[in-house]
């Protein structure tokens, strides 16, 4: 069976996720939904989508009966209405991260897909990589001891981008936290589940600096210290300034796991894919994964398409509870530098 795919939003991460679809095992893209049919028409025509398929209002693609579900990859203040809109007309989801603006917005997503009984995932692509499942089997089986440090970055330079991008737009959701620095933040929630033998941890207190532009009004960079009761704690960086390190470690009581490569192994350019384990006091060994698929997001699809057909209305890999907890984190980030939008007014 194929899962029939219909994207939401013709941007540069709409075109990596159609891009994905081509390599998926059990989906594949049939309809294309855009604010204008001309730009609707011209992503299609990349795609083999035809044109009475490339919808010019998101209402029509809604409607179309032969779509199974929708990818939401508009940008971050349109998602809960998006996905609102998606679930009453009964359509499956797959919404980009993050989830929401904040708390209040993601409330009312999980209540429409529960009140009309569809999937809902939030697209945190890397989590469904085997990559990222060693790592946590790594952690979960105490091959470091007991996990006492995460450390997680992810920076790049978005200046280029200019001011009229998304990025550096305050009213279009930009800034590091709420672009990348969602990763940082779930990997470690991540990792202090697995270290604590549940699928993901919340952390019992959150404390950050960053700069917040007084221009854009949007976060350029950000460090937030984690606690996750009184034994792990978490260290994460993120920034739109420069292109930076962004590895992740996991520091145990035996030893440490390191991937410079973690939430793009896709792009070698970014760094190298390889897990990294290191007892103490050894020479550092490569950990071997299997990796039958590359493309990330064709990963991430096939994992949509399994719990689908399966009868789920969540994944495993980025649960409900699990985008709750992220949100309300990320929420905690913000006030603490003092990053505000107007959802939260």
């Amino acid at each position: 069976m194929s899962l029939k795919w219909g994207i939401i939003g013709t941007g540069s991460i709409a075109h990596t996720f159609a891009t994905g679809l081509k390599a998926a095992k059990r989906g594949e893209l049939v309809a294309i939904g855009s604010r204008a049919k001309e730009s609707a028409v011209k992503f299609g025509a990349q795609y083999g989508v035809p044109d009475d398929k490339c919808y010019a209002t998101y209402a029509e693609l809604f409607n179309d009966p032969s779509v199974d579900i929708v990818y939401i990859s508009t940008p971050h203040p349109q998602h809960c209405e998006v996905s609102i809109q998606a679930a009453q007309s009964k359509k499956n989801i797959l919404v980009e991260k993050p989830f929401a603006m904040n708390e209040a917005e993601a409330t009312r997503i999980l209540a429409a897909a529960k009140e009309n009984d569809v999937f809902l995932m939030e697209a945190y692509m890397y989590r469904c990589h085997p990559q990222t499942c060693k790592i946590v089997e790594l952690v979960h089986n105490g091959s470091i001891g007991d996990v006492k440090m995460i450390k997680a970055n992810f920076a790049f330079d978005g200046r280029p981008l200019g001011a009229s991008s998304r990025l550096w737009r305050n009213e279009l959701g930009g800034g590091a936290i709420m672009d990348i620095g969602g990763y940082p933040m779930s990997f470690a929630r991540l990792i202090a589940g697995a270290a604590t033998n549940s699928g993901f941890a919340n952390p019992t207190e959150i404390k950050a600096v960053g700069h917040v532009q007084a221009d854009t009004q949007v976060d350029e960079w950000t460090t937030a210290s984690l606690a996750f009761g009184e034994k792990i704690s978490a260290q994460l960086f993120t920034a739109i300034f420069a292109d930076l390190d962004s590895c992740i470690e996991v520091l145990g009581s035996k030893g440490s796991i390191k991937a410079p490569n973690l939430w793009r192994p896709d792009l070698p350019a970014m760094a190298p894919m390889k897990i990294e384990l290191t007892e103490y006091g050894k020479e550092p060994q490569v950990v071997a994964f299997d990796l039958p698929e590359p493309d990330l997001y064709a990963i991430e699809a096939d994992a949509v398409a399994d719990a689908v057909f399966q009868g789920a209305k969540e994944c495993k890999y980025m649960t409900w509870e699990d985008s709750m907890g992220q949100i309300r984190a990320i929420d905690k980030w913000r006030k603490e530098i003092g990053l505000i939008y107007s959802a939260d007014k």
